[in-house]
């Protein structure tokens, strides 16, 4: 028997193996975030017992866990903070795992993976909607202005998270869509809308429509994307007798007004603690202090400008933004060159701050590892010079 093996051999090996850690990664931050996150760990320590080194440092890596450094530094309840620094070293994590270990074969069966686990979750979420079971919060309702009585989230523990996810795979399945086919990309489309308008999220309806509309000056197609998308929406929306897109009833919408005193605790807070924050996770410690309306149970300021200043002061939001125009600096440099495939990119981080001034969906858990797993695997494909199969 010759049972000599080969280092190409070795090599297949080693990739299968990747591969299916990374397609488990991905499925896990989807369907279970936390067992995502558990996993996530699991292969973190594993590596540091093998003395592997985490990351290739650069300016990026380093202005990120300075970042992190200044929302642990600063926090009066280090527990709360270090949970939730160490849920962002694992999103890092994430982004290195994907960003370092995929081939090209990988980078094209990762988008139909991506698609069809979001189908999964999304005839959950309609399976939600159509449960006479199935019961939300009234915060999330408000059925004094509305004729509403459901939000569907799926596997997303809150309709807006479950709205800015079925954003992203808008966005990634607009790269590829032909209106004038049945095939997996039309029907994640028609579908992912459908799910979307079930999320009576009108922060993830707007930022959808708009950044559609931007990326329309990128590539006219968009602008039929978004007149499609804005025309089901209102339609259902007319249909179902909601209310959602009625001005009128948003100006007496408890949740918009909650939103605003939030907000101006949120910059009383920062007034404060301008230098560098009041830490991670700590927003319900501090916001009874400043305000008699807002609950001690909120968790973040509903705006990610005023989350991530609340949190890391000036030195963070800072680092932020430079990050922030950084990458634009980039996609804007590379779109100039004629390359078609940063629209995508592009376009999903114009969503998410777009989505930003009302929510701080971004740094939630799940949407958090998400962004940061595509992150890397928008990486991977420049490095691979495959841009086409998933950016």
């Amino acid at each position: 028997m010759n049972y000599e093996i080969t280092g190409k051999q070795i090599t297949e090996l080693s990739n299968d193996k990747t591969n299916k850690v990374t397609i488990l990664l991905l499925i896990l931050s989807i369907v279970f975030i936390p067992a995502a996150y558990v996993f996530l760990a699991a292969l973190l320590i594993k590596q540091q017992l093998k003395k592997s080194p985490i990351t290739n440092y650069n300016k990026s890596f380093t202005l990120l866990y300075a970042y992190i450094a200044i929302g642990l530094i600063s926090s009066e309840y280090k527990i709360i903070s270090l949970f939730f620094g160490v849920l962002m070293i694992l999103c890092i994590h994430s982004f290195n795992i994907f960003s370092t270990s995929l081939t090209k074969d990988d980078l094209t069966k990762i988008k139909k993976y991506v698609f069809i686990v979001s189908l999964i979750v999304f005839f959950y979420g309609i399976l939600q909607y159509i449960s006479p079971d199935f019961i939300l919060p009234d915060k999330w309702v408000d059925a004094a202005e509305y004729k509403l009585n459901k939000r569907i989230y799926s596997t997303f523990f809150n309709p807006n998270v479950f709205g800015f996810y079925i954003n992203f795979i808008i966005l990634l399945v607009c790269e590829d869509l032909d209106t004038r086919k049945l095939n997996l990309e039309s029907c994640v489309f028609l579908i992912a809308v459908f799910c979307l308008i079930l999320t009576f999220s009108r922060a993830a309806w707007i930022s959808l429509i708009t950044t559609l509309i931007i990326a329309g000056f990128m590539n006219k197609n968009y602008f039929k994307y978004a007149l499609i998308t804005a025309v089901l929406i209102f339609s259902v929306d007319f249909i179902l007798e909601s209310g959602r897109i009625d001005p009128s009833k948003a100006v007496r919408d408890s949740s918009i007004i909650y939103r605003l005193e939030v907000w101006k605790a949120s910059i009383a807070i920062i007034r404060d603690n301008f230098l560098s924050g009041i830490g991670f996770g700590t927003l319900f410690k501090h916001v009874g202090n400043y305000s008699g309306m807002v609950s001690s149970k909120i968790e973040h300021s509903h705006n990610l400008y005023l989350q991530v200043f609340t949190e890391t002061g000036v030195l963070g939001f800072g680092i932020f933004t430079y990050l922030i125009i950084n990458a634009f600096t980039y996609f804007r440099i590379k779109l100039k060159e004629n390359k078609s495939q940063f629209i995508t990119p592009s376009a999903i981080m114009i969503m998410s701050l777009i989505h930003g001034f009302a929510d701080s969906v971004v740094l939630t858990p799940q949407i958090m590892m998400i962004l940061c797993i595509y992150g890397g695997i928008v990486k991977a494909s420049i490095s691979k010079k495959a841009l086409h199969p998933f950016v």
